[in-house]
């Protein structure tokens, strides 16, 4: 798992040649050291606003989810103030919004081939040390609905994960399943308590080690997931979705 060289910019093949064969594409330092620490700081005033929270909670179209036993979403969180995803952070926390528009993260995308990008979704997805659990195989593309999935689907689309923290195999790195995207979307249960292992070719299993500021884009339609934080150290990182043109 890993052993070849991740795909990302500094390659010698077009970043939109590279992302369109293996599905993914690493961007280390994608951001800045200011800007991840004006990012760590909106995370923090969004988890002290969750301090208190039991169950799934939206505040001011900020959505927290609590993380259960299980990590099934809708139990009651396994402490008060237990988080493991926030959606729309954007809403709450003008650093988020400002990242949507960023012109290093536009770029980047538009550099996988995306015409026009247009964020559709921001989240931060959090592993508390030692009980956050992990996040089963699964298709971003399964979860669009709407204008959105019709605008991915015409006009393509490219997703991101930003690390907050530093991410590898001992706190529940974020795992890719290279070239998956050529395949259907698969019908799966997002169970997630299970992991949904064999579902998908695993032949190209790759776990990418991210620092703070280390980007990975990936297609809609790429498989992937990570294992549980067994460490003790936090992972948090942040997730944007993109579709390409405009509807008419």
């Amino acid at each position: 798992m890993g052993s070849a060289p991740a795909p990302s910019l500094s390659s010698a093949e077009e970043p939109r040649v590279v992302f369109q064969r293996e599905g993914w594409l690493l961007v280390p330092g994608l951001l800045d050291r200011a800007k991840t620490e004006s990012l760590l700081a909106a995370t923090a005033v969004l988890e002290s606003t969750a301090a208190r929270f039991e169950r799934d909670t939206a505040v001011r179209r900020v959505f927290f989810q609590m993380q259960s036993v299980s990590g099934k979403k809708g139990e009651p969180a396994i402490f008060p103030g237990a988080l493991r995803k926030i959606t729309s952070p954007s809403s709450g926390q003008p650093a988020f919004d400002r990242l949507r528009r960023d012109p290093q993260v536009l770029a980047a995308v538009e550099s996988c081939g995306l015409v026009a990008p247009h964020c559709l979704i921001d989240q931060v997805n959090l592993k508390l040390p030692r009980v956050g659990s992990g996040f089963p195989y699964h298709q971003d593309e399964s979860f669009l609905f709407g204008d959105a999935l019709r605008r991915v689907q015409r006009f393509g689309g490219v997703n991101l994960v930003i690390a907050l923290d530093p991410a590898d195999a001992d706190n529940g790195g974020f795992e890719v399943l290279g070239r998956t995207h050529h395949g259907p979307l698969v019908d799966v249960t997002y169970d997630t308590s299970a992991t949904n292992a064999g579902l998908f070719d695993e032949s190209r299993r790759v776990l990418e080690p991210l620092s703070p500021g280390d980007a990975l884009l990936f297609h809609p339609r790429l498989a992937h997931g990570s294992g549980p934080n067994r460490s003790e150290r936090p992972r948090r990182l942040i997730t944007l979705w993109f579709g390409g043109g405009a509807l008419p």
